[in-house]
């Protein structure tokens, strides 16, 4: 039986344009776990890869950016690919006027590196005399949630009501867990963290294990943190999360730029869980696809070229459902 989500068939490519009406506007609101992108940057690549102008990108790429929100669950998180940073600029700009993405990192695509296999070749391309600029080795991709630890936020509302309501029961009130766990009366560091109206930190298990020592606090804390990670935005700690990656430039499989498949296996590793969907509305030869699909992720994608399509799918039908985490 093929699996749906909302009225699109899941682990599959289809060819639309993601901003049609039978487009990304079929996927119900807050249903992906990730979205993954690496839309047309506007510098001319070829025909679908550019605006008469700067202005008339940015407002279409501004209306990719609030579908993605819409769709986007409150704990997921969003990737996206440019190498041009008078145009990033401008689209991080309208992220933060335009829509409730959250911005957390700026990575680097490292693409000459010492081990790469090309980098002989790259290195013919900075040996020239008489530059008069420093040659772009690098792309970037930027990380967006929809969750910022210093706001308050609504998805924990319910661990928030529960502290409070078992405080009053213990103490009366809700500074007396300050006094008890022995800070200052008011302000104190638990009213702040645990109860405050505009963050919320889960307590530290020596506190809460504390506090259930009056009688009250009934859940288990293994119960509090599994409720309260499946609320936050998934990130995986793979100990290797820096910002500057190395990667080869990845074999253009009938593509004029596709993204290494290890490298978008990298983000789904970080940022989604086995079962998840992935969503990639302009996934070209299938690299997003093809990383979700040895993962065990479900995923959705999107592309407007026949050609691609089918080489995606050509693709899909050579991997092997297995991948070596040590090469990412």
């Amino acid at each position: 039986m093929k699996e749906l989500l909302g009225e699109l068939e899941l682990n599959r490519i289809y060819q639309r344009d993601c901003l049609a009406e039978d487009g990304m506007k079929l996927i119900p609101d807050k249903s992906v776990d990730l979205i993954c992108i690496d839309p047309p940057y506007n510098i001319g690549k070829d025909k679908w890869d550019k605006w008469k102008t700067v202005e008339e990108y940015v407002n279409w790429m501004v209306d990719v950016f609030k579908e993605c929100e819409r769709i986007l669950k409150p704990n997921g998180s969003f990737y996206w690919f440019h190498n041009d940073m008078t145009q990033i600029w401008r689209l991080m700009q309208s992220i933060e006027l335009e829509t409730n993405f959250t911005y957390k990192q700026f990575i680097v695509w490292n693409k000459r590196f010492e081990g790469a296999s090309n980098k002989g070749f790259l290195d013919g391309f900075v040996e020239i005399g008489g530059l008069r600029n420093y040659q772009q080795m690098a792309e970037y991709c930027l990380f967006y949630t929809l969750q910022d630890e210093l706001k308050h936020i609504k998805e924990f509302d319910d661990l928030r009501s529960y502290l409070r309501e078992e405080s009053i029961k213990a103490f009366g009130h809700i500074n007396g867990m300050n006094t008890f766990l022995g800070f200052a009366e008011k302000g104190g560091m638990a009213t702040r963290k645990y109860l405050g109206k505009t963050q919320f930190y889960l307590p530290t298990r020596e506190h809460y294990e504390k506090l259930r020592t009056t009688g009250y606090f009934k859940r288990e804390y293994e119960d509090l943190v599994k409720d309260y990670e499946s609320k936050r935005y998934t990130y995986n700690n793979l100990k290797r999360n820096h910002s500057v990656w190395n990667y080869e430039i990845a074999s253009k499989q009938g593509h004029i730029t596709p993204k290494p498949v290890n490298m978008i296996e990298n983000i789904i590793l970080h940022s989604s869980n086995e079962g998840d969907v992935v969503f990639d509305c302009f996934i070209g030869s299938g690299t997003t696809a093809i990383a979700a699909t040895k993962l065990n992720r479900r995923w959705i994608g999107f592309e407007r070229e026949t050609k691609y399509i089918e080489i995606a799918n050509k693709r899909l039908e050579q991997i092997e459902i297995h991948t070596d985490l040590n090469k990412l």
